[in-house]
């Protein structure tokens, strides 16, 4: 496993700094209106989004493992890591369209047509298009191949009708690619397909849910003959099921969501050493050191094991199992920082989201439960331990594991 990164890769970085100072104002900017909230600048912190995705973009930060013959870098792996890390690590705003740049493009430049690649990827480098993932269905859990959204051949278009649930992004989205059923005859795993749908066409209503944290993340979206061309068919006619598998692969390959649980962690580190706590501050209560100590050591962990995944990138291999550990871990590493969170607020945990006693205006609150959809999302925790148990300790085939391999709601 390499743990160093090579001259050149520190060449990268210190290039990748040096533009990062010189935007230092246009961050700032970007990021206090992003963190504004309310809905009276919604409109205005989406088009600052987009904004700061495509002046990444045109610096050549984003899409930095496609094809350069589709906007791409075709940098490497190390250098994908260095970006990620140098960004966080400033914690400039987050990427708009990170379902279309993750997910979507990916399983694009593996299995679309020159057509859609020519179409569609561009358009999402630059957020000039955003995206949303329609897989999850009401009343079927983690059992992805469970879908009942249909969709009946009429001519050269799809006529899709159906809901789907747990849409992030759906509110603002142009586009979404979703799985349908256009096979009902078909065992659970055949007969289905994947199609890319413009958000905008008639028959769609979008209806944000309320999470229990009170924010609006995800929706639920209802098709009602709703007609998709041909041409949006990706691969073959009812063989959506293996493109569906490797959608989640992209979705769960990397270093584990390293970056993002370190962001917080810094961030609550830094709330416990000035949140007052009797006669000092939080940060004095040997308790809340131990364990902010013990998360930390468990990131440190978390961030090894993203090594091993990259190493074996780097010579060649798939990442297999060990994206489901990582994803396993990572998950259930965020709630236990939402917890410790929990106890660095003390009995300002019990304060009301709104109250103006609350700590850092109820970040921690919407963390907590935040972290609980973390472990249903893009495949359950269950199934994650399933994927562990069958490829890494060879145990036999779980009946669950065959109903809902890569299935889970949350997208």
């Amino acid at each position: 496993m390499h743990l160093t990164f090579s001259p050149e890769d520190e060449e990268y970085r210190a290039r990748l700094r040096a533009w990062l100072d010189g935007h230092h104002a246009e961050l700032a900017g970007a990021a206090g209106l992003m963190a504004g909230g309310g809905a009276a600048n919604i409109l205005d912190a989406i088009g600052m989004a987009r904004e700061w995705q495509r002046t990444l973009y045109e610096a050549g930060y984003v899409g930095l493992a496609w094809p350069k013959a589709y906007g791409g870098q075709e940098a490497t792996l190390t250098q994908q890591v260095i970006v990620s890390e140098e960004l966080s690590r400033r914690n400039t705003p987050p990427l708009i369209n990170t379902i279309g740049l993750t997910i979507l493009g990916p399983t694009l430049v593996q299995h679309g047509t020159e057509e859609q690649k020519q179409r569609f990827l561009p358009k999402i480098l630059t957020a000039e298009e955003l995206w949303c993932q329609g897989f999850s269905v009401p009343e079927a859990g983690s059992d992805l191949a469970a879908l009942r959204t249909r969709a009946e051949i009429d001519g050269d278009t799809f006529v899709v009708t159906g809901q789907k649930v747990w849409t992030s992004m759906a509110p603002i989205a142009d586009w979404c690619f979703l799985l349908v059923r256009t096979d009902p005859t078909a065992p659970r795993h055949e007969g289905i397909s994947y199609l890319l749908c413009d958000m905008r066409a008639p028959g769609i209503t979008v209806r944000p849910l309320r999470n229990a944290a009170g924010g609006i993340h995800f929706s639920e979206v209802f098709f009602e003959d709703v007609r998709v061309p041909a041409a949006n068919l990706v691969g073959e006619l009812h063989a959506g099921w293996q493109i569906a598998r490797s959608t989640l692969g992209h979705e769960r390959s990397g270093l584990a969501g390293v970056l993002s649980l370190e962001s917080n962690l810094m961030r609550l580190w830094r709330t416990a050493a000035t949140l007052p706590r009797g006669d000092g501050v939080a940060l004095d209560d040997t308790a809340v050191r131990r364990e902010l100590a013990q998360r930390w050591i468990e990131l440190e962990g978390l961030r090894h094991l993203g090594f091993r995944t990259l190493s074996a990138q780097l010579a060649g291999r798939e990442p297999g199992a060990s994206a489901s550990v990582g994803k396993l871990f990572a998950s259930e590493l965020r709630s236990r920082i939402a917890a410790t969170a929990l106890r660095v607020e003390g009995p300002l945990a019990q304060v009301a989201k709104k109250s103006p006693h609350t700590v850092d205006r109820g970040r921690w609150h919407a963390f907590y439960f935040d972290a609980i959809g973390h472990s249903i999302g893009g495949g359950t925790a269950q199934i994650q331990r399933n994927t562990i148990a069958e490829r890494v300790l060879g145990l036999p085939r779980s009946v669950q594991g065959e109903r809902a391999e890569g299935g889970g709601p949350g997208r």
